[in-house]
């Protein structure tokens, strides 16, 4: 094969571009690792020579890979390793199992329930001791949604938590306030549990077998790079080590994440400091940018506020007093982890080591904070082309709109949670405050970049995991705002085609300044690219999200295809 010839050639095909115009073509033509040319049939051909592979897809759709700008792939690979993890619609139904539970083991055998979420059950709420000590008596019982938890009365009792016990820093044991007694919800204070049985510790033997599995997986339904959000050192050491010795097949844009974050400035900064070493005779560990194509340091983030699944995102108004996260106190707005003298130090110090800065923030008032320190380091240094985002930004406001926009600040968004939780946060906050949860087509009528993404936690299966990561029904609920439950929520924040196709590609290469080298189909770009089943751009839109995809390449090496 001469040099002017490429290995492999896609002709006959719609061939989705993505690029600024969102041009459509016939064929592609792949040399080596990069797109040799985008174009008619006609003007391809000439890339053909005598071991040239061509494939005529006759008709079906080319497009980018996609990314997914928002996972945790490292811990999810490895959340099945002794099995599939029982998924609930009910509280009835996760009870049931408790039940089945305590006849399958001695008592005294703690029984774990991983990432059940209220807003995700038909109840629409939590569950109380008195129903979990009904189903397990003499069973501890932890009930986990994250930093938000419940337990059973024999839970409270192995741990020692009594009406008197003190609320560990940070954090809080719930308590009646009639009568003192602990109700068995616990913030941020699961560690005081003595947990004895839980899943298998993966073995790092483990950890590579499933995270390569699970990109495989990924790449079964077209994702070609992510975000995996919390980068520690021995995740990135793996994914350096897979991709030295050609097995890596995504990917991945470290974020570098301080949970919790030191109380004092200085010990903060030391642990600021601390990000980037590596072994000796390694790259390090930061600061944003450090790496190559496939693997890539990202920004530093702060976890800034609690979970809108949970009722803890810091919000402008109180949650409620109700039982769907068991709020009783009128005024609660939920939490703030880090003080805002020491927030906005902290990350003028990260931007002046040269990280890209992201923060978690589930509510508006969250977004406040964050948007003040962000404008506190644009005092000091030009912060608008540096692509600071925020991850989730569940709700807004039109200041922040409007701070955003003038601050160059992104959003690291989820679509899922509108599909899965819309309805049940619609029940807990009305209308007028569900208006500005996930207003996308706001967001982006105002300028403001937006990259798709899962934050995919726990299970393999793309529908079933805890935050499914079927990027095709990512797509499918910004273009709907169909809720799982029933209902159609802010019809008006609808994404058009292009615009959904962009939030899955060329936007979330953007946001790990990655624009130039990916996330469009341009000659000189990586060969990133999938072949699917169907005309996303026209098909109806249900048909969306059950897209197929049928050749999956990256860095022009095939990766997944069907036969």
């Amino acid at each position: 094969m001469r040099a002017t010839h490429a290995h492999f050639v896609i002709t006959n095909a719609q061939v989705l571009t993505v690029d600024t115009q969102f041009r459509r073509a016939q064929a592609i033509a792949v040399r080596g690792e990069r797109i040799a040319a985008v174009g008619s049939n006609r003007a391809v051909a000439r890339w053909i020579g005598p071991g040239t592979r061509v494939l005529n897809a006759h008709g079906r759709t080319v497009m980018p890979g996609l990314i997914d700008s928002h996972t945790h792939a490292y811990r999810a690979s490895v959340s099945e390793l002794d099995g599939p993890q029982p998924v609930f619609d009910s509280i009835a139904q996760a009870l049931a199992h408790i039940r089945s539970q305590t006849a399958r083991t001695p008592p005294g055998t703690w029984i774990v329930l991983q990432r059940v979420y209220p807003t995700r059950l038909a109840e629409g709420r939590l569950p109380t001791k008195a129903e979990l000590d009904t189903a397990a008596p003499a069973h501890p019982v932890l009930w986990n949604a994250g930093p938000v938890c419940m337990v059973n009365s024999k839970a409270l009792e192995l741990a020692g938590i009594k009406p008197t016990t003190p609320d560990p820093t940070p954090g809080e044991i719930v308590k009646d306030p009639r009568t003192g007694e602990p109700t068995g919800l616990l913030h941020d204070a699961a560690h005081l549990l003595p947990v004895r049985s839980g899943p298998r510790q993966p073995t790092a033997a483990h950890h590579r077998a499933a995270l390569k599995h699970l990109y495989h997986l990924y790449n079964q339904h077209g994702i070609t790079s992510i975000g995996e959000r919390r980068g520690d050192p021995e995740v990135i050491e793996l994914c350096r080590d897979l991709a030295a010795r050609g097995e890596l097949t995504v990917r991945v844009n470290l974020t570098r994440i301080m949970q919790p974050v030191p109380h004092t400035l200085e010990e903060a900064i030391h642990r600021l400091d601390t990000f980037t070493n590596a072994p000796s005779g390694q790259l390090p560990f930061g600061p944003t940018g450090v790496g190559d194509d496939w693997v890539r340091i990202g920004p530093f983030k702060l976890w800034l506020d609690g979970g809108m699944l949970i009722g803890t995102a810091f919000m402008r108004e109180p949650w409620g007093v109700g039982d769907t996260y068991q709020i009783t106190d009128p005024d609660y707005r939920g939490i703030l982890n880090v003080p805002t003298n020491l927030l906005n130090d902290l990350m003028l110090a990260a931007a002046q080591r040269g990280w890209q800065l992201t923060a978690h923030c589930a509510g508006e008032a969250a977004t406040d904070v964050l948007l003040d320190a962000y404008e506190h380091i644009h005092k000091h240094l030009d912060i608008r082309t540096r692509r600071f985002h925020i991850t989730h930004g569940n709700f807004t406001s039109p200041e922040n709109l409007a701070r955003c926009r003038q601050l160059g600040v992104a959003v690291d968004l989820q679509p899922a949670w509108l599909y899965k939780d819309g309805a049940s946060l619609l029940r807990t906050l009305g209308e007028r405050r569900m208006k500005w949860f996930l207003p996308c087509r706001t967001w982006w009528r105002c300028g403001i970049k937006l990259a798709g993404g899962s934050d995919h936690m726990i299970g393999l299966d793309s529908f079933q995991s805890t935050n499914p990561w079927n990027p095709w029904l990512g797509m499918w609920i910004a273009l709907t705002r169909q809720t799982e439950r029933g209902g159609v929520l802010n019809p008006d924040e609808r994404l058009s085609r292009e615009q959904a196709i962009r939030l899955y590609t060329l936007n979330g290469a953007w946001l790990t300044f990655e624009d130039a080298r990916k996330g469009s189909l341009e000659p000189g770009k990586l060969a990133d690219l999938i072949l699917v089943d169907r005309d996303i751009l026209n098909c109806p839109v249900d048909d969306v999200r059950s897209t197929k995809v049928l050749l999956t390449m990256v860095g022009g090496k095939i990766v997944w295809e069907t036969r």
